[in-house]
């Protein structure tokens, strides 16, 4: 039994092993133009091309997808408009190729397609709404042979080294016995590489299906690189004894205030140890396998120097033309991104990128290689043979290795209330929603309402002394939406309340009162009728007839 401890001899190893690394470099290198001289014309000898080179407008569209059989692409980012495209990309958009899995031998070489194959989702809203979660869905198989004496079987993930950064990963993808594909979501645990208890078999492998169904953990190694050594890096290793791809998604989240500074992380994916067996899974010196990283066109590292990593130990290295910020994600500019993805290595760039597709399940392989910088696993190790006793099932047009980036866009939503036709502001501005990513944690995009409340959407608002009314909100306002990148502006306009005009007075003139007089009436008529009697009654008294 092999138990990897960090003792004093490992960490003795490590120093010595970081020199012959270095040291091998040099000789590897003329060792691999050597091959690829001899196996020119088995290789791609297509020139690359040079990458489009775009630029971030402020008015750019929102991420759509643009699906075809077997590809998903998004586009650019959305600023400053409320009109979207019928279909928008999330971050868990997928598609399923269409590829054949028939493989056939050419000579003794049968062409697994891609080794590996990173693709970054746009990042997200962290679960608890504090952060930016970055996130990439990382594919890979092993290549292997008839006889199991030659593997490559591993993946080396490498990551910046940002501080207060939480690095999770997520097994979504396996096989079964039989090989099938099988979709899974197993939490990974991470444990130190210098701290695993290694039996030298298949401990710390990928689990099949029906080991995951048995209890079996899936893990991710930690360490055992250079550059995370040297705190450039933090890197982790997958190991597998399955074929055919699997996959795995990786997730960083960082803290709000410093991913606002981050529109693009990277990750760098690589196969890294040459075996010769195909029974076990941790690979290193320790485990006498070979370093690919010792051919220069293999390395993560710039100029094939292992102690070269760029921006990262001297910062007037990063320009716009010349970019090695693998672990200085903040240099990589809009000039090696296309629709949210790299379109060339932010590190060695003799890197390729894999084309994305969407599904794990297959891995394409690179485009517009160019055979003197590329590197070709089966020239390199000369495995063509006239008369073969072994198969060797690798990657032919693919390097290996791959990267791509997880773009964050922000977007924030500010209510203005002005005069209508002006912009004279009545009050100030209203924060309905602060900056924050455009995705939920969940991948859908977040939503916006301006209208909910009386604080958002007063109905008057008393300006120097004048009452203004609401019309409504402006022509090119929309009340609520989808969250876009910027600040999204929704302006409800007032005008100024009808002042009322003043009515003059009618008041009704009194009336008499003509209680009393009507009593004074009655009674001079009484006694006038009394007086009338008497007298007449006295005239006829002293009448004689």
């Amino acid at each position: 039994m092999l138990r990897i401890t960090k003792t004093e001899d490992t960490k003795s190893m490590k120093k010595y092993l970081k020199s012959l690394c270095a040291g091998l470099t040099i000789s590897t290198a003329l060792v691999l133009v050597g091959n690829q001289v001899t196996y020119a014309e088995e290789t791609n000898t297509t020139t690359q091309a040079s990458p489009a080179v775009t630029s971030e407008s402020s008015t750019t569209t929102s991420p759509t997808t643009s699906t075809t059989t077997t590809t998903v692409t998004p586009t650019a980012p959305v600023t400053g408009t409320q009109s979207l495209p019928s279909a928008i990309s999330t971050p868990y958009s997928t598609s399923v190729s269409t590829a054949s899995s028939a493989l056939t031998a050419v000579d003794n070489i049968v062409d697994i397609g891609g080794y590996v194959n990173v693709e970054g989702l746009p990042a997200t809203l962290s679960e608890d709404g504090t952060g930016v979660t970055y996130s990439f869905t990382v594919a890979y198989q092993r290549m292997h042979t008839s006889d199991e004496g030659q593997t490559v079987s591993d993946l080396l993930i490498r990551i910046p080294n940002i501080d207060n950064a939480d690095v999770k990963f997520t097994l979504i993808g396996t096989r079964d016995a039989s090989g099938n594909p099988v979709d899974v979501n197993v939490p990974m645990s991470i444990v130190d590489y210098y701290e695993a208890d290694y039996s030298g078999g298949d401990d710390y492998g990928i689990p099949t299906a029906e080991e995951l169904a048995a209890g079996k953990k899936a893990y991710t190694l930690s360490g055992n690189d250079y550059l995370q050594d040297a705190e450039k890096v933090k890197s982790y290793n997958l190991y597998t004894t399955q074929n055919n791809s699997q996959a795995v998604l990786v997730q960083v989240t960082i803290p709000m205030d410093q991913a606002k500074n981050i529109k693009y992380l990277p990750l760098d994916a690589r196969a890294e140890w040459k075996a010769s067996d195909g029974a076990s899974t941790v690979r290193g010196y320790e485990s006498a396998c070979q370093s690919l990283e010792e051919y220069s066109n293999h390395t993560v590292t710039m100029n094939g120097d292992p102690e070269n990593v760029g921006g990262l130990s001297d910062v007037s290295l990063i320009t716009d033309e010349y970019v090695y910020s693998l672990s200085n994600p903040s240099s990589i500019t809009d000039d090696y991104v296309k629709d949210g993805h790299l379109i060339k290595s932010v590190s060695n760039p003799n890197t390729y990128i894999t084309p994305n597709n969407g599904d794990w399940r297959t891995i394409p392989n690179d485009t517009n290689i160019n055979a003197s910088t590329f590197f070709n696993y089966v020239d390199t190790f000369t495995l063509r043979r006239s008369s073969p006793a072994t198969t060797y099932y690798a990657p032919v047009s693919e390097d290996m290795a791959d990267q791509d980036v997880s773009m964050v866009q922000f977007g924030d939503v500010v209510v203005d209330y002005v005069i209508q036709g002006t912009s004279t502001q009545l009050q100030p501005s209203y924060m309905d929603t602060t900056l924050r990513p455009l995705f939920n944690a969940d991948g859908s995009l977040g939503m916006y309402d301006a209208a909910e409340n009386t604080s958002e959407l007063p109905q008057t608002i008393t300006y120097n002394g004048d009452v203004y009314n609401l019309v409504g909100p402006s022509a090119t306002s929309l009340v609520s939406g989808l969250l876009l990148e910027g600040t999204t502006h929704v302006v409800y306009e007032y005008v100024l309340a009808p002042v009322p005009i003043p009515t003059p007075s009618t008041q009704t003139p009194k009336t008499a009162d003509t209680t009393n007089l009507s009593g004074y009436v009655a009674a001079l008529l009484a006694a006038f009728v009394g007086f009338s009697l008497t007298a007449v009654n006295r005239y006829k008294s002293n009448q004689i007839f």
